[in-house]
Order: structure tokens, then sequence, then C-alpha cells
């Protein structure tokens, strides 16, 4: 089982995989740093934050990013069918470090459009750091049935499965799956799927 204050959560970044960003210390070859990362397409600021330290040495969070959660708040209770208020809402949770409420606003986008790959890889990456290995699973599997190509969701799912819930043989399954639906696949380190399933391979 990992132990989480070596496990960061890194922040969203599916559109940009080839980028490291500066708190990118996570996973690269051989699965030795176990951190996740997002579905978003553009992290903000916050993103270059862990997500895993303990709350009383979490970084006070930009004033600007507080301020734009209130205005979504209010957003989103006057228009709770925007699904776009939703999601952005649950990302600055997530850039701020509050995984329950960033999981409930990711709820509540996903109940409007059910098929948003990116959101339900986010909301896994929350179930995760709060302990709620299955049901970050079952949001991975979720963003995987929409788009079996998904590198982030399949790598989360890998870290997940290797890290806490001791399944080498199912993080292998979920990396040679990724591998048959997207064999150029890169890893946010920059290696490819079939150098980790390699590597993983002799662990």
């Amino acid at each position: 089982m990992r132990d989480t204050t070596n496990a960061p959560v890194i922040n969203r970044n599916a559109a940009i995989l080839g980028i490291v960003l500066a708190l990118l210390v996570g996973f690269f070859l051989g699965f030795t740093v176990h951190g996740l990362v997002g579905g978003k397409p553009a992290p903000s600021p916050a993103s270059q934050q862990t997500a895993q330290m303990p709350p009383s040495a979490a970084p006070e969070p930009n004033p600007a990013l507080v301020d734009r959660i209130k205005a979504l708040e209010k957003q989103t209770q006057l228009e709770p069918a925007n699904t776009a208020a939703w999601t952005e809402l649950g990302n600055l949770y997530f850039d701020t470090h509050q995984p329950e409420q960033a999981i409930k606003a990711y709820e509540k986008s996903l109940t409007l459009d059910p098929r948003q790959a990116d959101v339900l890889t986010d909301q896994g990456v929350m179930y995760r750091e709060i302990g709620q290995f299955d049901k970050a699973l079952n949001a991975f599997d979720k963003a995987l049935a929409i788009t079996p190509g998904h590198v982030i969701a399949a790598f989360n799912k890998s870290i997940v499965l290797t890290h806490d819930k001791n399944d080498k043989a199912g993080a292998l399954a979920v990396l040679k799956a990724l591998a048959l639906k997207n064999p150029n696949a890169k890893l946010p380190d920059g290696h490819t799927v079939t150098e980790a399933i390699q590597e993983l391979s002799t662990k």
C-alpha cells in the first residue's frame, strides 16, 4: 500500500502530455513515484502545488482563485444547469486542494453531461487523494469507456492498481490495453507506454 506522504498528485494536463510541469516529480519509468495526473487541458497557476500535503502545510490559495471560486459558487446556485461552471468550480477546488468539494462539483457537471472523460479523470484523482481507491478506479474506468485510448486515465488507473491495490498484473493489463489502443502513447514523463510495460514487468 502507498505512503501518501510520498505520493504527490499532479494537476490536470491531458492536452499537453509531453510537457512536464514544475511539480512533475511524479511517475517516471518504473512507477517509482506514485503521483496521479489529472485530465483538464489547461492547468491554472495552482497546478504547481502538490495536493498531498497535510492540510496544515498546504499553501495559502491565490486570492484571485479564492475570488473566482466564490463567484462560481454563486453562479452555480443561480445556474444549476451550467455544466461549464460546475466543471470550472471543480477544477479550482482541485487546484486549491479541496478534494471533497471538487468531487461534488465534478459530480454535478457529470450529471449534466456524463460523457466527459477528462472530468471523470480529475474526479478519480480526487477520490484517490481521499483514499477512496475503488471509486477512483471506477471513475477512470468510466473515462476509458468513453475514450479507450485516454492516456491519463489509463496511467492513473495503473498507478492506483500498483500502489494502492497491490495489483501489478492489473496495472500491466491496463497499460497493455492502452498500448493496443494508442501504440504511440507517451506517459507524462516522456517515456512510452511500451517502456513502462517493460519496466513494470521486471519489478
